[in-house]
């Protein structure tokens, strides 16, 4: 073992102990992809099942990108199952993207181990991020000029949901350990280990940015340990700033509506918002990714001079005295380089344009859900009298059956067709929960 190196017994005893300081409970899933990382975890994990009586499971993601995967996701299996673990293989199934596939799969991933976690009954699903995966984020975060959200990186807990589902904790409890720390567990172990050869091809920005921080590592000028630190200070900022956005929106009389907008009673010129414009526009935009905050404010300005501007799926808009956030129309009804949002079934429950959940009622009839669109003829005089903007009417899912629109369960002043909504304003401003 490299000088310095904790021992394996004192490795586990601070996994435990990290285990316990986040409240894992007895029944929960780890994340193993059969590289180096990912089996450490699983040997420090089947430890501390064995001598505390935890239920574990163990979850591979078949990606269906490479050839050897399925093999793989196999041997990871049998990896685990000789050290006293269950293990499952999830599949990601159906056509893959074009483009973007590195960020559909890791959707993809997170949706299938939060789906299986709730099939399961593992209340949590623990992941191999290190301590090199933590500087290796923020590192790639400050390139792209990120501020303190984004440089506190990763959390060492989030909840995350398949879809409408029910959250489930995903916890990383390796954050404080080294790759080299737990390349030597596996190694002391005897255990084999996959090396996926994406992390050596440099079309990658992660394969970049690691080679770089070696570099600057072996030169004294920049240490994965410094760049953690920064990580551990600007979490407390990154607190503290979103508390005091809490009490801004408070202070402004921010509003959140059950149609899925929200809005401030202070409409003036040079209002600062800081982070909180880029929350609110990415409240109720549905988009997976929040504004930055130069353009965030950019846009409140925008709206506050001119009437409106659009920005990261959401509208921004000056009205009747207000300030108001909302989905823009041309996001779900189709513009240039968009498509339309095109109809969906709901079947039992649905996550629509990442806004809401609809659920169908018992014994309510099949129907297909779209937006309701500009012409508000068939809503009835109820429409005359909404409270907000009419652009929150174009873009509320409507309840379609044999092509009539039949409910719009978003609006107060419409029967539900037989279909709940869930708006998801609150949730994705607080950011707690993240649905893939």
């Amino acid at each position: 073992m490299p000088s310095g190196e904790i021992s394996q017994p004192a490795v586990l005893k601070a996994f435990i102990a990290r285990l316990r300081a986040l409240n894992v409970p007895r029944c929960f899933a780890i994340a193993i992809s059969g590289g180096r990382d990912s089996m450490a975890l699983a040997h420090l994990a089947a430890d501390y099942g064995r001598d505390n009586g935890a239920q574990i499971i163990a979850y591979s993601v078949d990606h269906g990108l490479r050839s050897e995967a399925a093999a793989e996701a196999a041997q990871a299996g049998a990896w685990c199952n000789a050290i006293g673990l269950t293990h499952r293989i999830l599949t990601w199934g159906g056509a893959k993207p074009v483009t973007g596939i590195q960020a559909a799969a890791r959707a993809a991933r997170y949706r299938l181990l939060a789906q299986a976690a709730a099939e399961d009954g593992c209340e949590a699903v623990l992941t191999a991020h290190s301590a090199d995966d933590q500087a290796e984020t923020v590192f790639m975060r400050l390139a792209r000029g990120a501020g303190p959200h984004g440089l506190a990186a990763m959390d060492d807990e989030i909840l995350i949901a398949a879809g409408p589902g029910a959250p489930v904790r995903l916890l990383r409890p390796l954050l404080f350990l080294s790759r080299a720390r737990l390349t030597a567990i596996v190694k002391n172990a005897g255990q084999d280990f996959f090396d996926d050869p994406s992390n050596e091809d440099p079309l990658y920005e992660r394969v970049r940015m690691r080679a770089l921080l070696a570099a600057l590592e072996e030169q004294n000028l920049l240490t994965g340990a410094a760049l953690n630190r920064t990580v551990a200070r600007l979490s407390s900022a990154a607190a503290r700033l979103r508390r005091q956005e809490d009490d801004l929106f408070t202070a402004l009389g921010g509003c959140f509506y059950s149609w899925g907008g929200a809005s401030l009673d202070r409409l003036e010129a040079n209002l600062a918002l800081g982070g909180l414009g880029a929350r609110l526009i990415h409240a109720v935009s549905g988009e997976d990714y929040a504004a930055d905050e130069a353009a965030a404010q950019a846009a409140v300005d925008g709206a506050a001079s001119d009437g409106a501007a659009t920005l990261g799926g959401a509208l921004i808009k000056s009205w009747k005295g207000r300030l108001w956030f909302l989905r823009e129309p041309g996001a779900v009804l189709g513009r240039t380089g968009v498509a339309p949002m095109p109809p969906k079934a709901v079947a039992s429950a649905l996550l629509w344009d990442g806004r809401f959940i609809l659920k169908r009622l018992e014994g309510a009839r099949s129907a297909t859900v779209a937006p309701i669109g500009k012409d508000h003829s068939a809503l009835g005089p109820g429409a005359e009298g909404f409270s907000g903007p009419g652009e929150a009417i174009s873009t509320s899912p409507g309840i379609y059956q044999r092509c009539a629109l039949t409910g719009a369960p978003a609006l107060p002043f419409m029967v539900s067709g037989g279909i709940q909504a869930e708006a998801l304003v609150k949730e994705r401003f607080s950011g707690g929960i993240v649905r893939y």
